[in-house]
């Protein structure tokens, strides 16, 4: 039963694991299922080639139980050399007949969000990305995590 059970979770690790075109992924799991209201989460991503394009999606899970039809967030970009880009998003988790968007395995349903489509990496270096969330209350309950990836563009 082990052996069974540790082939599955490596052939989910491995399939889950190859992403093409992603120069950069991770995520970010809360405990308990709750995002503390002053919690900032941090990603960082290396970049080693200045010139790169990509674009730079958020990505959300949370479980049916969650219970705003959204989810407010303030980001900040930090460039290597110190320049930020400041956006203020309002993610839609729930559609006009307050039913869930994205897409659902079990309880469990994930959304992605463009923020910025085509960024242009111009220093190689550490960018920062923070996240805070905007809701007014000491905790988000129903959010599994939060990631955020790069997927390089091609140059034509």
């Amino acid at each position: 039963m082990f052996k069974t059970i540790s082939a599955f979770l490596l052939a989910i690790t491995l399939l889950t694991g190859c992403r093409p075109g992603r120069i950069y992924e991770e995520f970010h799991k809360f405990d308990k299922y709750t995002w503390e209201r002053f919690d900032k989460v941090k990603f960082e991503i290396p970049v080693e080639e200045a010139g790169t394009e990509g674009d730079i999606v958020f990505t959300i899970r949370h479980i049916t139980q969650y219970p705003y039809p959204n989810l407010p967030v303030n980001i900040i970009l930090t460039t290597p050399s110190g320049e930020e880009r400041i956006l203020e998003k309002d993610i839609r988790l729930k559609d006009e007949n307050d039913r869930f968007t994205g897409s659902v395995a079990g309880d469990l349903w994930d959304v992605e969000e463009t923020l910025w489509p085509g960024f242009y990496f111009h220093e190689t270096g550490t960018y920062t990305v923070e996240f805070e969330n905007l809701i007014p209350k000491m905790g988000i309950p129903g959010l599994v995590d939060i990631g955020l990836y790069v997927k390089k563009r091609e140059k034509k």
